[in-house]
């Protein structure tokens, strides 16, 4: 097979290390954010380097270093300074998913026994109980908001103090340290507290940063709290000197990424389609969607011949949609294969990767010299891969070391170095990874047949009139494991605009049957549910599959 040229990337032992060698890029920019009006603000790498050690030594002076403290926040540059301080001190950053109820967010925090937590404004109200004697251990809250009246110490003040201080005597950190606790995002069961090393997370940014050049700048709106949105999106880009702007605001997502003028755009696949549909209506305002479906449609047909007959109109195209934008890094969930393709032919690369949180997460990426987009490409450097079954069990420098306070769940998932990822995958010949399906997720009929249901999604959402679907097992009635595939769709709201219910159910039928006539008689689809919203989705915008069956307005069998 042929292989990738792996560069040579700097990997470091702790954070300590990491953030001590920032300074290394100077004045470049590091890290850039706007505000609602979109006033924009960018700190250096000299500005990250000392007020990450300026805030380390505040937390030393308040007897905090080597301390489990929790952050619960919006994406900010504080989020990130509390982030780096915390572990660069040797304590255990545990990065709380504010998206969850106001329970479970502060039920995570007492879990994971954090004694202080940092919080945003939005966040303060929801962690205060947490202050309280007979709840818990939480002894102090600071503020990553520096706006008055907030009744708590602030990081700025923190910031302030730390800059007066001494560099404190703090023990040696290890590559065995645990660095954090990540919360898991899966959709079918309650999150387990990950436990991730200084080692883990280096080691694995450190291998991304040596197959996938980020370039000069990039983007990210992923959550900090997950393990995608901080190692891949933050992490990765610092240890390449890449200039990061990040958002907190799903709500100005998009124009922050046009104001920020970045080569690299980290995505889920549903910003993906978002983006997309966004270039479509820049491509319908200027006159130019007819054209651009044309080119699109040509280049796909006849490759590299096409390719470099239309290079200039694609150049004209691609500077009206996407300015710098050269390359998306997707992952997350499976990735629409056809918005891929659409924006490869306007130059715009989208490489599709793959990885878990009990991986600190990614295990394999898809490689810029030859994108396969519908596989997540090879194994990153360091990675093994075996299969028990078709269930991907993944060894490496990068996996956990188990599940905070859960001897059980560790046990099960870590079988002699290995990591059952509990998904279901294959290679193609050159060796690049293939995902089926989670194994939690199967359809096992009576005769005891077994139905991947994300493959058969990927078929139903390239039909029209589909934004979104969910294939399930829907019991017939008759025995108790007697069941049969369905399906719940949510329509394009565009796609199908000034058609009545009964039109779009009549229609999705007719596109169904004509599917069904594609599958093996066990996997055909059944029945259909239509719903009047999207799914349910998580923070990193996994679609909650206990909702497939929610909100339905029309079944046709």
């Amino acid at each position: 097979m042929n292989q990738t040229p792996i560069d040579s990337s700097v990997c470091y032992t702790s954070f300590y290390d990491f953030v001590a060698d920032l300074q290394r890029f100077g004045e470049a920019p590091a890290i850039t954010s706007y505000d609602r009006r979109g006033n924009r603000s960018t700190r250096s790498y000299a500005d990250l380097h000392r007020d990450v050690f300026a805030l380390r030594r505040a937390l030393a002076a308040a007897g905090l270093a080597g301390r489990r403290i929790a952050i619960c926040g919006e994406n900010s540059y504080e989020w990130l300074l509390a982030f780096f301080a915390i572990t660069s001190a040797g304590g255990v950053a545990i990065c709380v998913d504010i998206e969850q109820t106001d329970d479970i967010v502060r039920r995570s925090v007492s879990f994971a026994d954090a004694e202080a937590v940092f919080v945003s404004a939005s966040m303060q109200p929801i962690c205060q109980p947490l202050c309280a004697a007979e709840t818990g251990a939480v002894t102090t809250m600071i503020s990553l908001s520096s706006a008055p009246g907030s009744g708590l110490g602030s990081i700025a003040d923190m910031l302030a103090q730390g800059a007066l201080l001494p560099e404190p005597e703090l023990p040696a950190i290890g590559a065995q340290q645990q660095a954090a606790v990540i919360f898991t995002s899966g959709t079918t069961a309650l999150a387990k507290a990950v436990m991730l090393t200084h080692g883990n997370l280096l080691s694995n940014a450190s291998a991304a940063v040596s197959v996938i050049n980020l370039g000069e700048s990039a983007f990210t709106g992923l959550p900090f709290y997950h393990a995608y949105g901080l190692n891949c999106g933050v992490i990765c880009s610092l240890l390449s000197g890449t200039s990061l702007t990040i958002s907190g605001d799903i709500r100005t997502m998009l124009r922050d990424l046009s104001l920020s003028d970045a080569r690299t755009f980290y995505a889920v696949p549903l910003l993906l389609e978002v983006y997309w549909k966004n270039a479509r209506s820049l491509l319908a305002k200027h006159g130019r969607l007819q054209e651009a479906d044309s080119v699109i449609h040509r280049i796909n047909q006849f490759g590299r011949i096409a390719r470099h007959l239309l290079e200039s109109r694609c150049a004209e195209l691609h500077d009206l949609c996407f300015g710098s934008l050269r390359t998306v890094l997707c992952g997350g969930a499976h990735m629409n294969v056809e918005i891929a393709r659409c924006l490869d032919a306007l130059n715009v690369t989208v490489l599709q990767g793959y990885g878990i949180t009990e991986c600190s997460p990614l295990i394999s990426v898809n490689r810029p010299d030859r994108p396969v987009p519908e596989t997540v490409g090879p194994l990153l450097p360091g990675f093994e891969l075996k299969f028990d079954g078709d269930e991907i069990l993944i060894r490496g420098p990068g996996v956990m070391t188990g599940y905070y306070k859960d001897e059980a769940a560790t046990a099960e998932a870590l079988q002699n170095g290995w990591f059952r990822t509990g998904d279901l995958g294959e290679l193609d010949g050159n060796r690049n990874l293939r995902i089926i399906g989670r194994i939690k997720n199967l359809i096992v009929l009576k005769n005891g047949k077994k139905i991947s249901p994300e493959t058969i999604e990927q078929m139903i959402c390239r039909i029209p009139l589909v934004r979104e679907a969910i294939v399930y097992a829907s019991a017939t009635g008759i025995i108790a494991d007697d069941v049969k595939p369905a399906v719940s769709i949510y329509p394009d709201p565009q796609a199908t605009a000034g058609m009545s219910q009964y039109e779009i159910l009549a229609a999705l039928q007719t596109a169904i049957n004509t599917l069904n006539e594609k599958l093996p008689s066990y996997q055909q689809i059944r029945m259909i549910n239509i719903r009047e919203k999207e799914f349910e989705k998580t923070a990193s915008q996994k679609t909650i599959r206990a909702s497939a069956q929610a909100d339905s307005i029309h079944e046709k069998t």
